[in-house]
């Protein structure tokens, strides 16, 4: 359970008793607690395992290793869910980084990293072309060898704008080399099932630098034709 206080309690995050307390564009709110299922999908387990890798790998590393981490803290601040700046632990930046740095096919760092540039996406457009299993995509102002990770939602209702908690990775990318529409669409059928004509899907993009640093997301929604 996260609370955050002022004069008297004015927000909070998490579990408490049978409710969950959190936060949406409306202000805040409390619902009932439900136990979701776990199927067990190919991804969680995935999901699990790289944690379990992150997790043993800390343990693998020296003293001095591990005070590389701790020490570098203070230069990778991250945004917690109140939109407050504040410090992860030194296992808690190992997993971080490593965990972007996996997505991407590069090896785990053992030594904390100096925080590097990093490029934003502007904006996102696609197409999605159910009729002849399209996905063009167009995510602007990046360079060459820019590594980009796409999240997207199954197929939602039309009057569904909030996916924070429903995007998933299904690709990723360097600008470099850059994927055909059809493999876009086979990489998004894979995951979510082939989507209907006229379904409402959101798609989100971020960078990720050669540190582990992640940009912050961009995201944009489309009807499928």
């Amino acid at each position: 359970m996260l609370i955050k206080f002022g004069s008297i309690v004015t927000r909070g995050s998490g579990k408490l008793g049978g409710h969950v307390f959190s936060t949406n564009r409306g202000g805040a709110y409390i619902r009932t607690n439900q136990t979701p299922s776990n199927p067990q999908t190919p991804f969680q387990q995935s999901g699990r395992a790289i944690f379990t890798e992150l997790t043993q790998g800390w343990s693998g590393l020296t003293q001095d290793q591990r005070n590389t981490w701790s020490n570098a803290t203070s230069s990778f601040p991250v945004t917690d869910r109140f939109g407050d700046s504040r410090e992860l632990s030194g296992k808690g930046l190992y997993i971080s980084l490593n965990k972007e740095r996996k997505l991407i096919n590069l090896p785990f760092l053992e030594n904390a990293p100096s925080p590097a540039p990093i490029s934003v996406p502007d904006s996102i457009i696609f197409l999605f072309e159910t009729s002849s299993s399209d996905l063009g995509l167009d995510v602007d102002t990046l360079p060459a060898d820019t590594n980009v990770v796409l999240s997207s939602t199954g197929e939602v209702s039309q009057g569904t704008s909030f996916v924070k908690n429903k995007l998933r990775v299904f690709q990723v990318y360097n600008t470099s080399t850059l994927p055909t529409a059809s493999a876009l669409f086979a990489a998004y059928a894979f995951r979510f099932g082939t989507p209907q004509v006229g379904s409402k899907i959101f798609i989100s993009a971020y960078t990720i630098n050669a540190s582990g640093q992640r940009s912050p997301a961009i995201s944009t929604f489309g009807i499928t034709e």
